[in-house]
């Protein structure tokens, strides 16, 4: 509670500050009159900001004006940061598959909101060259996906390193 109200006051004193600054920096014409109102607008705005948030009406001026709070900052910054971390997981899984010897096109990885658990992740690989080609068999009647079978090491390899159940990974 004490620091909300040290936050109000203190965006008291910009917007005065502010205000003092632009009013100090106009000349004396037909539009000085104007613009002193609307930052007298903005001033009641920030005063009455508290009161309207705790009688629930979402008057911001802030939005109004299309500055953000440093909490959308912060926000963006942080998902900045797990998007690193997650091409940071491809990259790893894309270095280790080719260790294993097979030439890695792509891999995509779903995570959920909180980016804990991977949701799904998606290759596209081909068998390198030092592989033996062998010939798939068809199975008839079977809506398993195909590509999964010849793929088991990769497999085993992700489900224990991490923790994905072989249902999410998915072989282009």
């Amino acid at each position: 509670m004490i620091l909300k109200i040290k936050a109000w006051c203190e965006g008291i004193i910009i917007a005065i500050i502010i205000s003092i600054i632009i009013e100090m920096l106009l000349t004396e014409g037909k539009n000085k009159k104007y613009v002193k109102v609307v930052i007298g607008i903005y001033v009641m705005f920030v005063v009455l900001n508290p009161i309207l948030e705790i009688i629930n009406y979402d008057i911001k001026f802030e939005e109004l004006l299309g500055f953000e709070e440093e909490i959308s900052v912060s926000t963006s910054l942080d998902t900045n940061m797990k998007d690193v971390y997650v091409v940071g997981i491809q990259e790893t899984i894309k270095e280790e598959i080719s260790e294993m010897g097979y030439i890695v096109k792509n891999v995509e990885i779903e995570v959920d909101s909180n980016y804990e658990n991977i949701e799904k992740i998606e290759l596209s690989v081909e068998e390198g060259d030092d592989k033996i080609k062998s010939i798939e068999p068809i199975i008839i009647g079977n809506k398993e996906n195909k590509s999964n079978l010849k793929y088991t090491d990769i497999m085993a390899y992700l489900v224990e390193n991490y923790s994905v159940s072989e249902d999410k990974i998915v072989f282009k």
